[in-house]
């Protein structure tokens, strides 16, 4: 039987269209600032070059929290990230705006009681990391 955390993780997996491409573009229309930061190949939109460098690495984190039921190893993870992006422009606001966003889009797969109460408690642990990394004395 599927644990409560591999269906969610695998529900991410396969709804991930659906999921990435309405993050990446909210993050654009917030923050025009980040198309001047992408680094875009001739071949990528912004939204998609956003969609693969960010949303989907998020995506890729919520999912090993979950199967590997170790949500700290979005600890790691984000501390080198924010020891990383901040040099190319990256701010709290669109580090928090995107995991929201994320979340956001995910209860809109209509989760069960039990995925949205670990789907919310995921997204709170990562609001909670990305502050405490940007804003550690708050």
């Amino acid at each position: 039987m599927e644990s409560l955390s591999t269906r969610l993780a695998n529900r991410i997996n396969t709804q991930s269209d659906i999921l990435h491409a309405p993050v990446s573009a909210r993050l654009l229309e917030a923050f025009p600032e980040i198309n001047t930061m992408l680094r875009l190949e001739e071949m990528y939109s912004p939204n998609a070059r956003l969609k693969h460098v960010a949303v989907e690495r998020l995506s890729k984190l919520v999912q090993a929290m979950l199967i590997f039921e170790m949500p700290e190893i979005a600890d790691q993870e984000l501390q080198w990230a924010a020891n990383i992006l901040p040099r190319s422009g990256v701010t709290y606001d669109q580090q928090s705006s995107m995991v929201r966003w994320f979340f956001e889009e995910l209860r809109q797969l209509n989760l069960d009681s039990d995925e949205s109460s670990l789907a919310q408690d995921i997204e709170h642990y990562l609001i909670g990391v990305v502050r405490n990394i940007y804003h550690p004395f708050n």
